[in-house]
């Protein structure tokens, strides 16, 4: 984490380290019974008092773990056993036959990948070589199981065959800026219970190229679990399902149904939260992940028992930007706007910033248009050195901005309001008799409201990855919108605000915020409490722009 970061935690009372304290928590502990006052530097593989990680993976993935166990770290030992179980289920699907560890024989059929569309990030991180071993090792359990029980699921939802790999089925029908969120998310929980991801989003084949090559992540047709009544992880937790003495009717089910909202109780927060949860749903076929709209994937980072294996293979904490890059590749129609735009716009630009402005139904704020200008002006880089210069040549050629610069900052504009493109526009052409900088201020245009057909949702998804492509963004107060581009750029934004003194406020990640994350959460059969989030992880912070329930992950 960064001195800028610490401190900014710090001064939003986000961010707090857990002193070396032990002899006081032990008295703590002992006061207030027999539930763990964890301390994040605790070994949980060493207490019994915790489920083991390797607990959480049905019986017949573990067989290869025994190699694992001579490995002293706790994040790699989990990375470990995490490829072992993947590769086991990999080899239990019959699939295509052929070993898993086969090389993909299938061509890339996706414009996006084939013509370089990742290259055009210039601030992308890379995968570490634990996750991405992870990623190509899913990638082939995925291909083998869709290939050997795909055209078989509804037969394992009817519980009419005993499925040889277990399914997540994703489905969202809030903004796009929210079902990204939630499905990297989702992908995140497929990764570490070895499950295979299918979505149930019409649309989403016009949106986005096949990720997993030779297969496919779209659910079968005539298959939906949008009119599903299965319990919710909260009822079957709570009858202590998932145990083998255990005979409720309830936890025989097949299908659980598993949501993170705004109105989401701690109850269905253990999910994230609770060391046994991912242990308890380890033998249920289906888990239906439906309308969950948050960025849920930080909530797992508050689990003392993932903790360890996430911190090894998201070291800097940007879960969204790893797996967005992996799952999410624009399908040709919207590829090809975005080469368009940047061979126009960006391409020899010396510097990209972007400016998103949310008005969720085409209302016009005009404080927007005040911050936007204010903090482009005092936030996106300018040379001190390069500033003296141009108002030197300034004061000689007052048409020097005009006639004589070559090179110009490049402004991308996204908003449903089509007036602030006009106002910033004005605003930047003072800006640059001030500065002597040129700016080019573009956009796509505006269509005043938010619409869910393909063709709106292309281009909303056109705006995501046109700010992604930003060197500076700067993004609208809880805009999920936002979250999703600057997760995919990889660059911590700033958040606008209308104040003259001070426009907009760097935030602490490049990774979204959870919006409503869990406060506290009881896990009795963990024997471990949740008391405060804050307080457990040392790089968890309150979201700068809703800093009552939401949390966010500070990048180090």
């Amino acid at each position: 984490m960064s001195l800028f970061e610490l401190n900014s935690c710090w001064q939003l009372h986000s961010c707090f380290y857990v002193m070396p304290f032990f002899f006081l928590l032990s008295l703590i502990n002992a006061l207030v019974g027999p539930e763990t006052v964890y301390d994040q530097r605790s070994l949980v593989s060493d207490s019994s008092e915790w489920s083991l990680f390797e607990q959480s993976f049905p019986e017949k993935l573990r067989e290869q773990f025994g190699s694992c166990k001579s490995i002293k770290d706790e994040g790699e030992r989990g990375v470990c056993e995490l490829l072992a179980a993947t590769h086991t289920q990999a080899s239990t699907a019959q699939g295509n036959g052929g070993s898993p560890e086969d090389p993909p024989t299938f061509t890339d059929s996706c414009p996006y990948r084939k013509e370089g569309g990742p290259d055009l990030y210039l601030h992308a991180s890379q995968r570490t070589p634990h996750l991405q071993s992870l990623l190509d090792s899913y990638s082939r359990m995925h291909t083998r199981c869709v290939s050997s029980e795909y055209s078989k699921l509804k037969d394992i939802y009817l519980r009419k065959l005993t499925p040889e790999c277990r399914y997540i089925v994703w489905s969202c029908t809030f903004g796009l800026g929210n079902r990204l969120m939630s499905l990297i998310s989702t992908f995140l929980y497929a990764i570490l219970s070895q499950r295979v991801l299918l979505v149930e989003n019409a649309e989403w084949e016009s949106l986005f190229c096949e990720p997993f090559l030779g297969s496919s992540w779209i659910v079968p047709a005539g298959f939906s679990l949008k009119d599903d009544e299965s319990p919710s992880f909260a009822q079957f937790y709570d009858l202590g399902c998932g145990s083998d003495t255990q005979r409720h009717p309830e936890c025989s089910s097949n299908v659980l149904s598993v949501v993170f909202s705004g109105t989401t109780k701690s109850s269905e927060h253990r999910f994230l939260v609770c060391p046994s949860a991912i242990a308890s749903v380890r033998n249920v076929a289906i888990l239906n992940f439906q309308n969950s709209n948050q960025h849920f994937a930080v909530g797992f980072f508050l689990n003392p028992v993932l903790r360890p294996v996430l911190e090894t293979l998201f070291p800097k904490h940007n879960v969204f930007h790893l797996l967005s890059h992996f799952l999410l590749n624009p399908t040709r129609p919207v590829w090809e706007k975005v080469k368009n735009f940047h061979a126009m716009h960006l391409l020899n630009s010396t510097r990209r910033i972007g400016v998103q402005l949310r008005e969720s139904k085409g209302e016009y704020r005009d404080y927007y248009d005040m911050a936007s200008p204010l903090c482009i002006k005092s936030k996106s880089g300018l040379c001190p050195i390069e500033l003296a210069e141009a108002k030197e040549r300034m004061k000689k050629d007052p048409n020097f901005v005009a006639s004589n610069s070559q090179d110009y900052i490049s402004v991308y504009v996204s908003s449903l309001a089509g007036d602030h493109f006009t106002q910033l526009n004005t605003s930047m052409r003072k800006i640059e008799q001030e500065t002597g900088q040129q700016f080019r201020i573009f956009t796509q245009g505006s269509d005043g409201e938010q619409l869910e057909d393909v063709g709106h949702l292309q281009k909303a998804l056109l705006d995501i990855w046109m700010l992604s492509l930003s060197d500076v963004l700067m993004t609208s107060h809880m805009s999920t919108f936002g979250y999703t581009a600057q997760g995919l750029a990889g660059i911590t934004p700033y958040h606008l605000k209308p104040w003259p003194d001070n426009p907009c406020w760097l935030s602490v990640s490049s990774d979204p915020c959870f919006h409503f994350g869990p406060k506290k959460v009881r896990c009795p059969k963990d024997k471990f409490t949740m008391r405060n989030p804050l307080k457990e992880v040392n790089y968890m912070c309150s979201c700068p722009d809703l800093p009552n329930t939401g949390l966010q992950l500070a990048e180090s």
